[in-house]
């Protein structure tokens, strides 16, 4: 039997997140099927208020969370903030994970990043959506 590669998830969550660190081990369950093995690192940017100010002060922060994620050497990155990056604007999530994927390569810690509007618009094209109703916990305001 091979031995178990491990793998060294980075999430970066804002601060109010309790979602990520719940679901996302939920990757573990490949563990008994696999011979892979996960661990679980987080870096938190600051969110109280969901405003636009505040969103893009906390994907300001993302940069800090994606340098200290590439401290511990993760071998990917995912930002867990589907509204911060779609605040920004139509296709940000490109420069976003252009922009963080660079910050680990220049720590020396290279790792690709993967954001939670890009997965959204990757997967819509995937499927060959056309037309997309959503529908949201979030009031007009």
């Amino acid at each position: 039997m091979s031995a178990a590669r491990s793998y060294r998830i980075g999430q970066i969550v804002p601060s109010s997140n309790t979602t990520m660190e719940t679901e996302v081990p939920a990757l573990r369950a490949r563990e008994a099927l696999h011979p892979e093995r996960f661990t679980f690192h987080s870096s938190r940017m600051r969110m109280k208020h969901v405003t636009k100010d505040e969103l893009a002060s906390m994907d300001k922060d993302s940069d800090r969370c994606a340098l200290e994620l590439s401290d511990a050497r993760v071998d990917v990155l995912g930002y867990a903030c589907l509204v911060a990056i779609m605040a920004m604007g139509l296709g940000y999530h490109r420069q976003s994970e252009k922009r963080l994927h660079q910050l680990t390569v220049d720590n020396a810690g290279p790792a690709p990043v993967v954001t939670s509007a890009g997965a959204l618009v990757d997967g819509l094209h995937t499927i060959g959506a056309k037309k997309v109703s959503i529908l949201t916990p979030y009031m007009k305001p």
